[in-house]
């Protein structure tokens, strides 16, 4: 494929699904300090934390209820599926989990976690490299996950000598209806390099996790990609993914945008 070519054809998978540790959407609770955090949650953090560093899949669903739901529509067998595709692909991903705060509320334990996920993945002679931060809120009962929502995620994945470097401009949450920019800028001048890329915006959706896409790459004719979205008429998160490639590497940056009435 020439990929400085005008609608270049790409095929590329999201992989945000099994990246987060799946540590609910609480309101109006008052977060406690990590540092007064009882010892069975620091326990179970760090214990999932090693069940899936060493991708031990039925000691990590341990931590999980059967009725274990996400607000992203995600249950307990999607999850175990996407898991085992991911450490297919990935197979030395390693996590690192901090907790951010805590609370005891009514239906149970709340934890506000945030998660760095790397790893890299060897395909047809190229190693892609894997990273993300996921920030989520979860509820516990019996030293199992029964919901979690994910607040904030940001993933971004490498490969060649020298990917582009980006910096994004997205707002972490807007409200329905309203418009937005997302801007992914590349940091270094172009010179006499060309970059392709293309920008799309998607709704979250378990079913679209790990499932290869089409993109029809275009010039870029700044030194970035620069789009106007609007935001749908209900509360419902978006997908805000890029694509860009220069001769020495490629890009791939993907960012949740947060619908709020």
């Amino acid at each position: 494929m020439d990929i400085f070519s005008r609608a270049g054809k790409f095929r590329w998978t999201s992989l945000l699904l099994g990246l987060s540790l799946p540590l609910l959407l609480v309101h109006n609770v008052k977060a406690a300090s990590p540092e007064s955090a009882p010892n069975d949650l620091r326990n179970s953090i760090a214990s999932i934390d090693n069940a899936a560093n060493a991708h031990r899949l039925e000691d990590l669903l341990k931590f999980y209820s059967p009725n274990f739901s996400t607000t992203d529509g995600l249950d307990e067998r999607a999850l175990k599926k996407s898991l085992f595709e991911l450490w297919k692909q990935y197979p030395d991903l390693h996590y690192q989990t901090r907790l951010l705060s805590w609370e005891q509320s009514k239906d149970g334990l709340v934890a506000e976690t945030e998660t760095n996920i790397q790893g890299t993945s060897p395909q047809k002679g190229t190693i892609f490299t894997l990273k993300s931060t996921i920030k989520s809120r979860q509820l516990l009962r019996q030293n199992q996950i029964v919901k979690q929502e994910i607040l904030a995620e940001s993933t971004q994945i490498q490969s060649g000598v020298k990917p582009p470097q980006v910096q994004i401009d997205l707002p972490k949450s807007v409200k329905v209806t309203q418009q937005y920019d997302f801007d992914v800028i590349i940091k270094e001048p172009l010179s006499n390099q060309v970059a392709v890329g293309y920008a799309i915006e998607d709704k979250v959706d378990p079913a679209k996790y790990l499932k290869p896409s089409t993109l029809d790459l275009e010039v870029l004719q700044a030194g970035g990609i620069f789009k106007r979205g609007k935001a749908p008429n209900t509360p419902e998160d978006r997908w805000l993914s890029a694509i860009l490639i220069q001769s020495d590497g490629m890009t791939i940056v993907t960012q949740r945008l947060k619908v709020e009435r």
